[in-house]
């Protein structure tokens, strides 16, 4: 990987920007937002709302990062998103691809200490939805995510990221 890809987080006081790996982003909190959304719309509608959302953002930054890192196996640039996913505050994130499921079976994606704590409505797509996203493009195929549940004990969300039926 080239030395001119952004390796760190950058708050710049002097502008008000906070960029992770050259990508400005803002902090906010995410349960608020999600629970704000599900209050709104009710929690069907806010899950869909929000996995548009992150679905679109997941492809676009798995299509940067490969840009970027043009020699980057699929699984270093999943890595990289798992970086974005520790710098941004998303909790730690943990992606298993068991041995030939890279393109067929689950793979599995548990985040410890998520920033959102629900396994539905818009906080259950706000974290796996933005991983079908960035794991439908590097994968060349549509995933989604099945089995989500939170475990309030252990402080762990999980989903299984499956293909698509049909696809």
């Amino acid at each position: 990987m080239g030395d001119s890809v952004p390796k760190e987080i950058v708050w710049d006081k002097a502008k008000g920007e906070l960029r992770i790996l050259g990508q400005r982003h803002t902090a906010l909190d995410a349960q608020a937002l999600c629970d704000h959304l599900d209050s709104l719309v009710g929690p069907t509608v806010a899950e869909v709302i929000m996995d548009n959302h992150e679905r679109r953002l997941g492809k676009e930054d798995a299509d940067r990062f490969r840009r970027e890192r043009r020699q980057a196996s699929v699984r270093e640039i999943i890595d990289v998103i798992i970086e974005t996913d520790l710098m941004s505050g998303a909790g730690v994130t943990k992606v298993t691809i068991p041995e030939g499921a890279m393109y067929e079976g689950a793979i599995l994606v548990e985040i410890h200490n998520p920033c959102v704590r629900a396994a539905s409505g818009a906080a259950k797509a706000f974290l796996f939805s933005y991983w079908c996203g960035a794991l439908s493009s590097l994968l060349d195929n549509e995933f989604e995510a099945k089995d989500v549940s939170y475990n309030e004990t252990e402080n762990l969300l999980t989903a299984r990221i499956v293909r698509r039926a049909g696809k």
